[in-house]
């Protein structure tokens, strides 16, 4: 038995390359999980979104601790007007909440 802690998050804003196109993607990486079971939430202008999201399964590190990756596919448009998108990890009752958007990049 071991204390839950909040997971380690870094949000990632969309390539040039990608804006490019129509389509853009956000990437939610979260490390030092304690647990595998996480629960992932992705908001935009404070509204959670379940389309265009895609999370990978949790990863065991060495450490025992785990890691994972979840992703966001937006329309380029939504990105460039400067939309608030936010990714919360929660593990239990302990979460971590990131946000981004395009003025800050």
């Amino acid at each position: 038995d071991f204390p839950l802690t909040p997971p380690v998050l870094t949000l990632l804003s969309p390539s040039t390359e990608a804006l490019k196109e129509s389509k853009a993607t956000l990437v939610c990486l979260a490390e030092d999980i304690s647990v595998a079971l996480v629960h992932v939430i992705w908001s935009v202008n404070g509204r959670s979104v379940t389309d265009g999201v895609w999370s990978s399964p949790t990863e065991k590190q060495q450490d025992k601790t785990f890691k994972m990756s979840s992703y966001l596919t937006v329309e380029s448009s939504d990105w460039m007007d400067n939309a608030d998108f936010s990714c919360e990890v929660s593990v239990g009752s302990k979460f971590t909440k990131k946000s981004i958007s395009a003025s800050q990049c």
